[in-house]
C-alpha cells in the first residue's frame, strides 16, 4: 500500500491505484477548499449566530444540537452548489465529469462521544462502504472542515484491505436503510438503533493509519477499505464532507478493488441516490 501525496493530477492509473488499496492526499486542490468553506456557510446559516461551532455541543442541548445537525445535512447534501463542486473537483484532477456519477456529499458532524454518538451524530464502527451496499469501483473522499488532530479524525486501517473480516453484511438490507432506517436518524439520540453492517471480530488497531489534516485536504481512497469514525473525547466538535465517485466504465466492466468479505445482496438499490457528474441528471443504471 502507497501514500500519494499532491500527486493524483500526475498518476494516469490513479484508479488502477486506488482499487490495489494505495491512498492520496492532496493539500492543493481548489475544489476541496471550496467544499470546505461552503460548508462552514452552511454551519454558520444551521447555527445561526454562534461563531465557535466546535464547542456548541457544551452549551446546546442536545435535542436542540441534533434538530440543528440534521436540517445542516439536509440542506447541504441536497444543495445543488455542492455537486457543482464536485463536478469541479473532477476537473481540479485532471478527468472528465462525463465519465463519472456520483454520490450526493455528507457533512459529518461528530462531538463528543458522550454527549452523542448515534444518530445524525453516529460514530462508525470499523466498515467497508461495500458492506453497506458500496460497488467495487467507488472511490471515497473525505476532508475535515476545520484543523483537527489524531483523535478527532477518521481512521482507515489498510492491514485488512485484502484481509477478510467477519461481518453482519450479508444480514444488512440497502433498500431497507434507504427507505426505513435513514430516515430515522434525528430520533436515535442517547443510543443507535438501527442496524448496520458490523465486524463480528476483533480489529487490530496496529495498522490503522490516522490522517490529521487542515481544512480542505482531501483523503482518496477506495471504499472497499477498512474505515471508520475514531472516538470524539476532545472538546471539539469534529465537521467533515466526503462524497463518492463511480466511474462509469469502471461499473460497467466490473473494475474496482477485490471483494474480500462483503455478501451485500441489493447493491443496485443505490443507484438512484447516484447522480451524473456532468449535468447532475438520475442515475438510471448501466444499459445491459
Amino acid at each position: 500500500m502507497n501514500i500519494y501525496v499532491n500527486q493524483i493530477q500526475k498518476k494516469p492509473d490513479f484508479r488502477s491505484a486506488l482499487y490495489a488499496g494505495d491512498i492520496f492526499l492532496n493539500t492543493d486542490l481548489q475544489a476541496a477548499k471550496d467544499m470546505c468553506a461552503f460548508a462552514r456557510e452552511c454551519i454558520s446559516a444551521a447555527f445561526g449566530g454562534e461563531t465557535n461551532h466546535q464547542s456548541l455541543h457544551t452549551t446546546m442541548p442536545v435535542a436542540d444540537f441534533v434538530e440543528r445537525v440534521a436540517k445542516l445535512k439536509g440542506e447541504f447534501t441536497n444543495s445543488r452548489h455542492s455537486k457543482e463542486l464536485i463536478r469541479n473537483f473532477i476537473l481540479d484532477i485532471g478527468e472528465k465529469p462525463e465519465l463519472y456519477i456520483l454520490d450526493v456529499p455528507r457533512i459529518r458532524v461528530v462531538p463528543h462521544y458522550n454527549y452523542l454518538h448515534a444518530g445524525v451524530s453516529y460514530a462508525y464502527k470499523p466498515h467497508r462502504d461495500t458492506w453497506y451496499g458500496g460497488v467495487a469501483c467507488q472511490i471515497n473522499t473525505w476532508m475535515p472542515v476545520h484543523t483537527i488532530a489524531p483523535d478527532q479524525t477518521m481512521m482507515i486501517n489498510p492491514g485488512y484491505f485484502s484481509v477478510p473480516v467477519k461481518n453482519t453484511s450479508r444480514d444488512w438490507s440497502l433498500s431497507d436503510w434507504m427507505t426505513v432506517q435513514r430516515p430515522l436518524a434525528q430520533t436515535n439520540i442517547t443510543e443507535e438503533t438501527r442496524p448496520h453492517p458490523v465486524p463480528l471480530e476483533e480489529i487490530a488497531s496496529a495498522s490503522e493509519i490516522r490522517v490529521a489534516a487542515n481544512s480542505g485536504e482531501i483523503l482518496i481512497f477506495s471504499g472497499s477499505h477498512l474505515h471508520g469514525t475514531v472516538p470524539n473525547y476532545t472538546n471539539q466538535t469534529r465537521f467533515s464532507v466526503d462524497f463518492r465517485l463511480m466511474h462509469l466504465d469502471d461499473l460497467r466492466f466490473k473494475r474496482g478493488a477485490v471483494n474480500v468479505d462483503s455478501a451485500a445482496k441489493d447493491v443496485e438499490s443505490g443507484y438512484k441516490d447516484y447522480f451524473h457528474a456532468s449535468d447532475f441528471s438520475s442515475f438510471q443504471g448501466i444499459d445491459k
